[in-house]
């Protein structure tokens, strides 16, 4: 490491750096929405006229990260790669890159993605509470030993490694998802299920099949958060989600969020333990999110549950069926302050219900691509086990690479 210096980061990186858009030109368009928490790449939202407006600029490489709380300390940071090779984005990012014969830009983005570097950002913040930004200056100043060139490509690459398996596992889990909802349409929007050749129509549904209300048919459930004030509360073994555990969940199951609780703040609070298998939908803030619980778990107030009655219901169905629906559930939420779906709506809403042995036999075959995308989700979690692991030893120099 004798040939690793120490420098400030604005000296080797560049930091919010220019890119030329021409007006009236379509590009790609990024906000912090668009990026996956523990995603490396972004590709933005679709191509959006560019007419000057306000915010960042950034080029395919380019790292961005978000600058405002609490998303910077949840890690919302990722890499440029969208169709348009340039765009713009939210205000709220900062934009960094490797500078020419200094820095490479994918070692840029490692860097920038280290818990270390992130701590550092979030204690620059300044602001009004719950709206405070870091402070890119302060990020400019802060010090660290760099590799030459040729050792942060090799560093980047052993990284890049990982992170290109991941998102590769990722296409495949996407694709088994997508074939699962391409089965529930098959049988259940567009009526060609199993036999649909012989079956007889009754006023627009085949006969035998329902249509009923979620009330009539499960269990609906809201949910509760313990105060905050009050330590003896939290970090206990008990799984509590809020609807932002599942922006960014791409799996059917799930099984905690970023939280626990302890039995006293279960008690102390109208959270309430659901059983495994209940179809988790968020029901505010947004509407739409929706999982099935891999085992007993609870939920903040952000949802409204559904525990099945199973001999008329099937939970896989009801979670695809949300699914499918899930910009019909956010025309009818209602509220002044934000769109809601309330206990009542939840329990009037009306599920078109096909026979108990056609579920079933759904729910048989939309498990198959659920299961191979379970074991996808788990070699992608240990994949970013290993790489975190490794991430910091490689940064500081503690692995040789060669």
């Amino acid at each position: 490491m004798e040939d690793w210096k120490e420098y400030r980061l604005g000296e080797m990186i560049q930091c919010n750096p220019q890119v030329k858009l021409e007006k009236g030109k379509s590009y790609n368009l990024i906000d912090i929405d668009s990026i996956e928490i523990g995603s490396r790449y972004v590709k933005g939202k679709e191509l959006t006229v560019y007419d000057g407006q306000s915010g960042c600029h950034f080029q395919n490489g380019d790292t961005v990260m978000a600058r405002i709380t609490p998303c910077l300390e949840n890690g919302k940071i990722a890499q440029v790669q969208c169709e348009s090779q340039k765009g713009f984005g939210s205000t709220e990012l900062f934009v960094f890159r490797g500078t020419e014969n200094k820095t490479d830009s994918d070692y840029v983005f490692n860097l920038m993605s280290m818990q270390f570097i992130r701590n550092l950002a979030a204690n620059s913040m300044t602001g009004a509470s719950g709206r405070q930004r870091a402070d890119l200056g302060f990020i400019k100043r802060i010090k660290w030993n760099f590799p030459p060139l040729p050792t942060q490509q090799k560093i980047a690459s052993i990284l890049s490694a990982y992170d290109n398996l991941i998102q590769n596992y990722k296409k495949q889990i996407e694709a088994l998802q997508t074939g699962a909802c391409e089965l529930y349409k098959e049988w259940f929007v567009r009526f060609r299920f199993p036999g649909y050749q012989t079956a007889e129509f009754e006023n627009g549904i085949p006969e035998g099949w329902k249509i009923e209300r979620i009330g009539n048919i499960g269990e609906v459930i809201g949910g509760g958060t313990p105060s905050t004030e009050n330590e003896e509360y939290w970090d206990g073994d008990i799984p509590w989600l809020s609807p932002v555990d599942l922006s960014d969940n791409t799996n059917v199951y799930v099984s905690r969020g970023g939280k626990n609780i302890t039995k006293l703040g279960l008690q102390k609070s109208s959270a309430k333990m659901m059983p495994k298998d209940t179809v988790l939908l968020s029901s505010r803030a947004p509407v739409g999110y929706v999982a099935l619980a891999k085992n007993p778990i609870c939920t903040n107030q952000g949802f409204k549950s559904v525990v099945c009655n199973t001999s008329v219901i099937q939970p896989i169905y009801l979670y695809f069926y949300f699914r499918m629906n899930k910009n019909y559930l956010q025309s009818i939420a209602s509220g002044a302050t934000f769109p809601e779906l309330s206990g009542s709506m939840m329990k009037k809403l009306k599920v078109l219900l096909p026979q108990m042995e056609l579920q079933k036999e759904f729910s048989k075959k939309a498990n198959i691509f659920i299961s191979k995308a379970e074991l996808l989700s788990e070699q992608i979690t240990n994949l970013t086990q290993q790489r975190d692991l490794l991430l910091p030893r490689l940064m500081r120099g503690a692995l040789e690479v060669h």
